[in-house]
């Protein structure tokens, strides 16, 4: 997990439909060959369309399979390699979900989405 130990350097919200405020959403997933997965997030209160974003990478509470696709084209030299792996790659993902989980209800960013995206791109050293 990388945590930026700088103040403000991380940052957390639920993503509110701008018709209604509504923070239940629904994920429609794109899958089209060749391209980058879409996912398009419809708010599941009043249907209005609130964003879409576009995967580099995905991860599921399944952390074998979801290792598995990200390490296709390498080759594990034992099965308890692999083992400790997926444990430790499930164990990341949870914690990290933990984390943005505790930010939301600590600390909520009041910025729109956008908004934070826009002060990170601003900000980047990279």
């Amino acid at each position: 997990m990388h945590i930026n130990e700088k103040k403000g350097a991380e940052s957390a919200r639920l993503e509110h439909c701008p018709q209604c405020g509504a923070v239940e959403t629904k994920n429609n997933v794109y899958f089209c060959k060749g391209k980058k997965i879409r996912i398009y997030i419809e708010c599941a209160k009043c249907g209005q369309f609130v964003s879409r974003y576009t995967l580099s990478g995905y991860t599921s509470d399944k952390p074998y399979e979801s290792i598995l696709e990200r390490m296709r084209t390498v080759r594990l030299n034992s099965g308890k390699r692999t083992l400790e792996m997926v444990e430790g790659f499930g164990d990341d993902v949870r914690g990290e979900y933990e984390h943005v989980l505790e930010l939301i209800r600590t600390q909520e960013d009041n910025l729109k989405i956008e908004e934070i995206i826009e002060d990170d791109l601003d900000g980047r050293t990279d």
